[in-house]
Parts: structure tokens; C-alpha cells; sequence
């Protein structure tokens, strides 16, 4: 159960990485960078106050 929670934090990690990445991109490119559906987020489920 331990390596599952480690496993869970990684990915977590991974997809915050993701996303800060896309948002830099986003506002470098801006409307000329195509929109990823899983990246936005509504889709990610995500509070955009907290962050969670």
C-alpha cells in the first residue's frame, strides 16, 4: 500500500508539472497554442482558489 502512495504523490507531481508547463506555453503562445483538453482545469477536477 506504501508504493501505491508513493506511486499516487509521483504522478501528482508529474501532473502538476504538466500543467504549469502547458500554462507557461499558454502564455508565451497564446491563443495560437492548441487548447488539450485533459490539461484544462475543469477537466483535472482541480479548485482554481486552492489548487486541489
Amino acid at each position: 500500500m506504501k508504493q501505491w502512495a508513493k506511486r499516487e504523490e509521483q504522478i501528482e507531481r508529474v501532473m502538476g508539472a504538466t500543467v504549469g508547463m502547458y500554462g507557461d506555453l499558454q502564455g508565451i503562445a497564446g491563443k495560437s497554442l492548441q487548447e488539450i483538453e485533459g490539461l484544462e482545469l475543469p477537466a483535472l477536477g482541480l479548485d482554481a482558489t486552492s489548487g486541489m
